[in-house]
């Protein structure tokens, strides 16, 4: 009974049981935590080695599909992942479209990848870039394509590669690019596919991709400047829209087709460089006398969303040194608000040859800001706004307080400079937009065959010039 209540050695037991259980929990926790941190911290490794391997490979792949050289070999360590060639018609179709608005050209380019995976994770080298794709779905660049735009500028380098090969395990990969072949594919002897590129024929280029890693081509897309960019999750899509500047772009349009302006810079609050009409009736002879329509009732019109621009154009007789008025209207319809009208009498004077010139950025010429009708008599047949310009602002809400303009103080009189240009800066917050003609027909407006108009002005933002190559690559994995 004393041996069984001696407290005697209890605390080197005790102290034993301590040991052992601080063990247990010791090698547990590693096993519970450690270990799955190791392999973790292992995986991160080899996606890295791979990112940097892949990274590497793409300047050196590009070089070789683009002429540097004719073959290159790349090591990859696979540490447990796998490499695969994925050219297209594998069920993982990866191409580039690139087409004109109304189909003058369509250019279809196959792409293909060569896929690192491990696990969840992917990389991918396709069309000249390198590209990761993460377990939620999301993808990211990590090296750039082939592709670059500075707006005015398209060049694209598609690369397309070939082979259809898996390797995976442990140990090291040897992907070899050759050269296999280059093209380009625009320009070429095709007159629908020469340079500049032709706003008639073309109006917008666009370049869709259809990828595994479309999400991160779009982004990429919209890093470059003025590009419009759109994606479609389902198709796995990016949709990239650029717009094309008029081929007469600072030189002469018939004054009759609608004259678009596209790439005008919104932030610039003097756009336009040149702006100018040579207005020239139908004219007859008869008995040695020259005989010439009888009036001239009309306008130009453009519209931006919900805005409309007008200058209207009118003389009661057209003779030799008789006078033209000019007016012009402004409405913005996304406001509750009235136009803005301008009235400017006896601004032009028609010639010996019987012709008008017209240059709506003179400064020596002004307009008044006074409630006037802007826009011919037949302006509800006119398809681009179908109206005249009535009511007015007072005081003149889109000028604000640089200049303050109202009906009855010294800035309502302005020079026709001032107020195309700021019209034109107002029309250009929406982007592209348009203007047409709108007259009577008969003897009220000008003679088409033989009138002409002049615009001239700094896009930005706008391709002039398109350059497509398609380079193709054979490629192997040992």
């Amino acid at each position: 009974m004393r041996f069984l209540g001696s407290e005697n050695a209890v605390s080197e037991v005790v102290g034993y049981a301590l040991i052992l259980a601080l063990t247990v929990t010791g090698v547990g926790m590693i096993v519970l935590v450690g270990v799955p941190s190791i392999y973790q911290l292992q995986d991160m490794t080899n996606i890295k080695d791979a990112e940097q391997a892949f990274t590497m490979s793409s300047f050196r792949a590009s070089g070789t599909l683009l002429g540097d050289a004719p073959m290159r070999v790349d090591k990859i360590n696979l540490g447990g992942g796998t490499v695969t060639l994925e050219p297209n018609m594998t069920g993982k179709e990866s191409y580039v479209t690139i087409k004109s608005a109304n189909g003058t050209f369509n250019i279809n380019i196959s792409m293909g990848k060569v896929k690192y995976s491990y696990g969840e994770r992917i990389l991918g080298y396709e069309g000249g870039g390198v590209w990761s794709k993460y377990p939620s779905g999301g993808s990211v660049m990590l090296s750039p394509p082939e592709f670059h735009f500075d707006g005015k500028t398209l060049t694209f380098a598609v690369l397309t590669v070939n082979g259809n090969t898996t390797v995976g395990g442990k140990g090291t990969a040897e992907v070899i690019f050759k050269n296999k072949s280059t093209s380009v594919l625009f320009p070429t002897t095709d007159p629908n596919k020469q340079n500049p590129l032709n706003f008639s024929n073309t109006g917008k280029v666009y370049v869709n991709i259809t990828s595994d890693f479309y999400d991160a081509w779009a982004d990429y897309a919209r890093s470059l400047s003025y590009t419009s960019v759109k994606t479609n999750s389902t198709k796995h899509t990016a949709n990239i829209e650029l717009t094309v500047v008029p081929s007469t772009f600072g030189g002469t349009n018939v004054i009759t087709n609608p004259i678009n302006f596209p790439g005008i810079d919104p932030s610039d609050t003097t756009p336009l460089d040149n702006f100018s009409f040579k207005i020239i009736p139908s004219c007859s002879t008869e008995h040695g006398h020259v005989h010439c329509d009888n009036k001239l009732n009309w306008d130009i019109r453009g519209t931006s969303g919900n805005k409309t621009l007008i200058f209207y154009f009118k003389s009661e007789n057209w003779d030799v040194g008789n006078n033209v008025d000019l007016s012009i209207g402004y409405i913005d319809k996304s406001s509750p608000s009235n136009g803005e009208t301008w009235l400017g009498s006896d601004i032009y004077t028609i010639q010996p040859d019987y012709y008008i010139y017209v240059d709506l950025l003179n400064k020596s010429t002004s307009l008044t800001y006074i409630q006037n009708i802007v826009g011919s008599t037949n302006a509800n047949v006119c398809k681009t706004s179908g109206e005249k310009i009535t009511g007015i602002d007072n005081p003149a809400l889109s000028w604000g307080s640089s200049p303050y303009i109202n009906v009855s103080n010294v800035n309502r009189t302005q020079t026709l400079y001032n107020i195309t240009e700021h019209y034109f800066w107002e029309m250009s917050q929406t982007g592209t937009f348009f203007f047409n003609q709108c007259s009577p027909g008969g003897n009220q407006n000008p003679d088409p065959s033989q009138s002409s108009m002049i615009v001239n002005y700094n896009a930005t933002g706008d391709i002039t010039f398109l350059h497509i190559s398609n380079n193709i690559a054979d490629v192997s994995i040992n």
